[in-house]
């Protein structure tokens, strides 16, 4: 059993799903080669045609869209355990670059051996487009904050965002998670200069709302937070019951 824990991916579904022995095997084949990718190592590069899935086995990865020399938006953020480019089906070449944030481990496969799984194991299937359509959910909360918010308060709302989407891959909870950005990222990713960034980095500091060590992050007042912001954790609230039962999965729809 200790094996199997050790690749988030696997652990992941393994957490939504009781997953069948041939599930179990399935998932493993698909993490079979994984490839080692420095931080800023492409993962998708928006000028090379692709016709691949990545599984983010390790690491963080972000999707960079870029404007210009120097305008950039972090559009989206994968942890490990992710599937990377599930959104971007629809093209043969990725619409935006994909890079890793941090060093990590990606497995690459080719876009028909992952879409087979609709056919061969219609239950992880319908676990995958799930969770691509929560994550977009989340991103649309993002776009709201982004619009709607003011500046601390979409910085607190993306630490939460954050925090919740490690929490729903990982077996313990901590008040103390990893943040591997610099303050011009959050910028890029909050729609914030760099000054900005820090200047509200500091006040939270200051007054004891947080504490920063090296690439980590500690809340100090979350559910306070939360109340603030109406905040509302969406993996907490996936459904898995709405996926095809096991029986059905077994001997196809």
């Amino acid at each position: 059993m200790e094996q199997h824990l050790q690749s988030a991916f696997l652990t992941r579904l393994s957490r939504l799903l009781d997953l069948t022995g041939p599930e179990r095997d399935t998932l493993e084949d698909l993490e079979r080669h994984p490839e080692q990718r420095r931080a800023r190592a492409p993962v998708f590069d928006a000028t090379r045609p692709d016709d691949r899935i990545a599984i983010l086995r390790s690491g963080w990865s972000a999707v960079r869209v870029r404007t210009g020399v120097c305008k950039t938006t972090i559009a989206q953020i994968y942890v490990a355990g992710d599937v990377i480019g599930f959104d971007d089906l629809g093209f043969g070449t990725p619409p935006h670059e994909t890079t890793m944030q941090t060093d990590g481990s990606v497995t690459l496969l080719n876009r028909t051996k992952f879409l087979a799984l609709a056919s061969t194991h219609p239950r992880l299937f319908d676990i995958l487009v799930s969770l691509a359509s929560l994550d977009t959910t989340v991103l649309f909360d993002r776009m709201h904050t982004i619009a709607r918010l003011a500046a601390e308060d979409r910085l607190l709302h993306f630490i939460l965002s954050l925090k919740a989407r490690i929490e729903h891959g990982n077996l313990q909870k901590s008040d103390r998670f990893p943040f591997p950005f610099t303050q011009q990222e959050i910028g890029d990713a909050l729609g914030l200069t760099d000054i900005y960034v820090n200047r509200l980095l500091r006040r939270l500091t200051d007054s004891g709302e947080l504490e920063r060590s090296r690439s980590y992050i500690r809340l100090r007042n979350q559910k306070a937070w939360e109340e603030r912001l109406g905040f509302r954790d969406r993996y907490a609230v996936f459904d898995e019951n709405l996926m095809t039962p096991v029986a059905s999965a077994r001997h196809g729809r």
